[in-house]
């Protein structure tokens, strides 16, 4: 045990790095302790090998929090046995320690709702102005207070060794000497330092695409800290020319830029002039659907679920992990394949054509529904950019009364007011509603009754109040003339942040979400297997109506049976692509994954073999042509047609 004496410095020096080591990579635990069910099929042993792999990340966070200390107590000068000089280091170490320890233990929450360590997305909510912010922060102390108590105990245990750890002032006999030494320490803490930022000897500097090399994909947020992922994150938002393919040789190989739209499925009769409707479900992952999901005892979702069994529906996938990215995604085609979303990166000045401008120019009235307050994660913006001319939120509802405390106007009330907002529209109309009672901290309104049923989690109630406010806000359209004239799309933004089932807990479950058509008149209601992500609607909706025109995308027309399913995703710093039979995940230049997505969901199995590395090469070649387009076309402000 340490006692209150006074200690030489080189002994402080090695005391509390090592201890503050140890609590680093303690609180970065804390991810996997609280969120055992996202990691299933761990064993011990694995668990002990990652946790102590993680330590490799861990020093570069141990070196950044403690540079006061390095440097103040490292530089060959007697000053700093001065007692004012040593208070003022020993607060410098409890606060830079501590905040690193704060990171992390954020992120054992946040992590069950994007399913990554944070990067830039903590200064993104920091420093955006957002009614939401200030309510999201006091719900989240009131629901996880017991954060708040790890986070003291961390603080005292800190508070505790730099007490214990008192700097014993030097007896200087040669001073020649004493300063000659001290600055070959000096010169070899700075070496160390250095050593211990590059994570070794190797050519390169560990960055956030290393951990990659140490577990699937899914276990990468138990071997990061959160202070690395923030601080090597930053460097992701600054996309890289590609090369892989001469620009000309890949325009014809592939290209985002779709022409005469075919139809030869799924359609019966002739849909031009219909209305068109998104309905954005907030965290329906196809976990949660007994449609999608057997292996559910009881039904959330009746109502979804009959009306899925009368649509077209697709084994749906999200491009993104968080609703900014799916607005994005949806209207305009954009996949998220960067670490910061599109609306808050460098590039959101870029100019985007989404599928509601073309619309207009056919004749359509456009708006975007959305219960939340004005500007909420810039779904107004996103909307705008996309060609809906209206937005609806919190300000244009009006009444206070439905607001739920955190996020806007509940659920059931506002679907109705959109339904009255629907009827007094110039037909034919494109619109949309984002949902958003099935987002923390999932309270339920006032006055509704919970129908009778099995409900583990708070989640699963605001799930079910979602599928009764939709229900009833069909009951109020069908009542209208243009309801039957109306092609509706049912689409989750991200798959659900709490997780029963193990085949959801991977690079491929967690995208899985409710994509579905439904227009009884035109479309053939079929349950499909088929592959459908979130930038496959815009142009299939645009196909279905009959709207010829070039269309910018990154998606594929799902009414055509010649263009090939296909799906992409950035998490992790990994990308992932599949051709709606295997999924490959590849850190941009080398492959590090195949798996059988329909024969191992769970994604058990790795194919990508060295011997026999050429089998997929097809598939990785299809990857790198979309990678090419979106990164050089995102840096030179191509996502347009001229």
């Amino acid at each position: 045990m340490l006692s209150n004496r006074e200690i030489p410095l080189w002994k402080v020096f090695v005391i509390r790095l090592c201890v503050m080591l140890l609590l680093l990579a303690t609180s970065r635990w804390l991810l996997f302790l609280f969120n055992t069910g996202n990691f299933p099929n761990l064993s011990v042993g694995e668990q002990f090998r990652l946790f102590f792999i993680g330590m490799r990340f861990d020093i570069w966070t141990l070196i950044i929090a403690n540079i006061p200390l390095l440097v103040f107590y490292g530089i060959p000068l007697e000053l700093k046995y001065n007692k004012i000089y040593c208070k003022l280091v020993d607060i410098l170490f409890v606060i830079t320690n501590i905040l690193c320890i704060t990171l992390n233990l954020i992120d054992v929450i946040y992590y069950r709702y994007i399913d990554k360590r944070m990067t830039s997305e903590l200064i993104g909510f920091v420093t955006h102005t957002d009614d939401n912010q200030g309510g999201l922060v006091k719900q989240f102390l009131v629901d996880f207070w017991f954060m708040m108590v790890i986070f003291a105990i961390f603080l005292i245990a800190i508070i505790i060794l730099t007490r214990k750890t008192r700097v014993k002032p030097a007896v200087i006999f040669n001073r020649k000497y004493w300063y000659s030494t001290h600055s070959l320490v000096f010169l070899l803490l700075v070496a160390v330092s250095i050593i211990g930022l590059r994570g070794g000897l190797q050519n390169k500097p560990i960055s956030i695409i290393t951990a990659a090399s140490y577990t699937k994909t899914q276990n990468i947020p138990l071997v990061l800290n959160t202070p690395f992922t923030i601080g090597r994150g930053s460097s992701g938002e600054v996309l890289k020319k590609i090369d892989f393919y001469d620009d000309e040789e890949l325009e014809k190989l592939y290209s985002p830029i779709h022409k005469d739209l075919k139809i030869n499925r799924f359609i019966d009769n002739n849909a031009k002039d219909y209305n068109i409707f998104l309905i954005i479900l907030e965290s329906h992952g196809q976990e949660m659907v007994k449609f999608y999901n057997d292996k559910r005892e009881e039904t959330l979702t009746p109502f979804l679920d009959s009306l899925l069994a009368n649509s077209l529906s697709f084994n749906g996938m999200a491009n993104g992990r968080q609703s900014i990215e799916a607005l994005t995604s949806i209207l305009s085609g954009l996949p998220s394949l960067m670490s910061k979303d599109y609306v808050e990166s460098r590039y959101a000045a870029n100019r985007l054509d989404g599928f509601g401008s073309i619309l207009k120019r056919h004749g359509y009235t456009t708006a975007f529904f959305h219960g939340g307050n004005n500007g909420t994660m810039n779904f107004n913006a996103s909307a705008i950019s996309a060609g809906f001319d209206s937005y609806y939120g919190r300000d244009e509802y009006g009444n206070d009364d439905d607001y739920d405390g955190t996020w806007g106007i509940s659920d059931m009330p506002f679907l109705q007011f959109t339904a009255s907002k629907l009827n007094e529209m110039h037909k034919p109309f494109a619109a949309g509603v984002f949902t958003l009672s099935s987002h923390h901290p999932f309270k339920l309104p006032k006055g509704y009754s919970l129908p009778n049923g099995k409900y583990e989690t708070d989640f699963e109630k605001t799930v079910r109040y979602t599928d009764d406010s939709m229900r009833k806000f069909f009951e109020t359209i069908s009542q209208y003339s243009w309801y039957d004239s109306t092609i509706f799309v049912i689409v989750g933004d991200h798959v659900n942040p709490e997780h029963r089932f193990d085949n959801y807990l991977n690079g491929y479950g967690q995208y899985q979400i409710v994509t579905a058509f439904y227009a009884p008149s035109v479309i053939k209601p079929l349950k499909t297997n088929i592959m459908a992500q979130q930038t496959d609607i815009g142009i299939s909706l645009l196909a279905a109506l009959g709207c010829n025109d070039t269309i910018f995308t990154f998606g594929r027309n799902v009414f055509d049976s010649l263009q090939e399913p296909c799906f992409s995703s950035y998490l992790n710093n990994i990308y992932q692509y599949s051709d709606g039979n295997f999924m490959l995940q590849s850190d941009g230049n080398n492959t590090t994954s195949v798996f059988d997505i329909n024969n191992d969901p769970c994604l058990n199995n790795n194919l990508y073999k060295n011997d026999e590395k050429e089998n997929w090469d097809k598939l990785n070649d299809k990857f790198r042509m979309i990678l090419q387009q979106y990164n050089n076309r995102m840096i030179n402000n191509k996502l347009y047609i001229k």
